[in-house]
């Protein structure tokens, strides 16, 4: 709700074997510093101290072999370091870096809603030792007011300085998070893009290999019983073979298209042609039954296009419609806005789910991918052919039909008035 992170910028399983070494030696550190102060002093005030190093370094051994979270390793810290602070004699430097401490290990290693209760925590147990303290309640008045004025001043700056470190934590963490994010979401690009790959040059395999084997059958079939062979079947196997070469044709077409696309070196020529012709030749070329589509696109609509892209655009929304569609395609038109006109590829299939309708505009996406692919393709038809439309100045998108069926909408321009003829 106030814009907290709700995760630590640094996993504290990561950390939690060196972090447990460093407070073991940390802790043995206060202890040696405890007893040379003794021996040097003989005042035992500083053994006072060996009680809240043990405790840390009791806590850090435990805290290496077990799992969990900083959380209560920070509270036991915050305990001791305030502890000692207290049975040493309270300084407001040894809290302002005793605070400092908690605050930055906090902040890298708990949410921020815990960090912020460690610091307070520990904010509280700096007060209530300030407030036992009576090193100013001595002396001469005069003295006592000007030991107040400082101390007081002293902690004004303590805790300007704990709220700014505090504020540039606090936005470090946010940057840290964000970094961590961009850094997360790059890996599952490349991780898509390479897995994309994969199925590309799988899909791709597949297309090559199917065409390719039937023309070398085909032409094995021929060369080895040309002279035995019926003319009627030599023409359907010649007939076969062209079918399957311009299905290897397009297929290479699809796939050269895209760079040429998205390096701006995709070279137009806009021509005036008949829309409804384009159509009715493209559609004969896709279905062989001609009960399987219809063109209710009138006649003279002349559109000023590419036509080998036209062509292409008309080819593929076809293709998708006669593998996903349910046997029934009709292509209309409308005009749709001064010097602009419509066609419409519709199908009574199954449609496209509401979550798919944008995937399936992207490059070697199709509904049906790895064991469950059912259809032929590659992925490239319906990205190729928004990709043009928007070249020619158009665009393309999808609309469902009720109750069922797809609907595939481009614009094209139309020829001026002067070309129309």
């Amino acid at each position: 709700m106030l814009g907290l992170p709700d995760r630590s910028p640094i996993a504290y399983a990561d950390m939690r074997k060196p972090l447990s070494r460093l407070r073991v030696v940390g802790g043995c550190a206060f202890i040696v510093s405890a007893l040379v102060a003794y021996l040097q002093t003989d005042s035992t005030a500083p053994l006072f101290v060996l009680v809240p190093a043990a405790a840390v370094i009791i806590d850090g051994i435990y805290r290496q072999a077990t799992q969990g979270s900083a959380l209560p390793g920070l509270i036991v810290d915050a305990s001791a370091l305030f502890l000692a602070i207290a049975l040493r004699g309270p300084s407001l430097t040894t809290s302002a870096v005793a605070i400092s401490f908690i605050l930055v290990a906090s902040s890298l290693l708990l949410p921020m809603v815990q960090a912020i209760g460690v610091v307070a925590y520990a904010c509280l147990l700096w007060v209530l030792i300030d407030l036992g303290a009576d090193e100013f309640t001595t002396g001469p008045l005069g003295a006592i007011g000007r030991a107040g004025f400082q101390v007081g001043f002293d902690r004004i700056m303590v805790v300007v300085v704990l709220v700014s470190i505090a504020a540039v934590m606090l936005r470090a963490i946010r940057a840290l998070l964000r970094a961590q994010d961009q850094q997360a979401e790059a890996l599952a690009q490349e991780r898509r893009a390479v897995q994309l790959k994969n199925e590309f040059v799988s899909m791709v395999s597949h297309e090559l290999r199917t065409p390719l084997t039937g023309i070398a059958g085909f032409t094995d079939a021929l060369s080895e019983n040309w002279d035995s062979l019926p003319e009627r079947e030599i023409s359907e196997f010649l007939l076969i073979m062209r079918q399957e070469t311009d299905h290897l044709a397009n297929l290479v077409e699809d796939i050269l298209v895209i760079p040429r696309l998205e390096a701006g070196q995709l070279r137009l020529d806009p021509t005036v042609l008949d829309l409804a012709a384009q159509a009715t030749a493209v559609a004969e070329m896709v279905f062989t039954d001609a009960s399987e589509y219809a063109v209710t696109i009138p006649a003279n609509v002349m559109v000023l296009a590419d036509p080998t892209r036209l062509r292409q655009i008309l080819r593929n929304l076809l293709e998708n419609a006669l593998k996903y569609g349910g046997g029934q395609v009709l292509i209309e038109g409308e005009l749709s806005g001064p010097g602009q006109y419509t066609v419409s590829v519709s199908d009574n299939g199954r449609g496209v789910p509401a979550s798919e309708q944008e995937r399936i505009f992207e490059h070697f996406e199709q509904l049906s991918t790895g064991d469950a692919r059912i259809q032929q393709g590659v992925g490239l038809g319906l990205p190729i052919a928004r990709k043009l439309a928007r070249a020619m100045g158009g665009d393309l998108w999808y609309e469902d039909l009720f109750p069922v069926g797809s609907k595939f909408r481009f614009t094209i321009a139309l020829a001026p008035k002067g070309n129309a003829e």
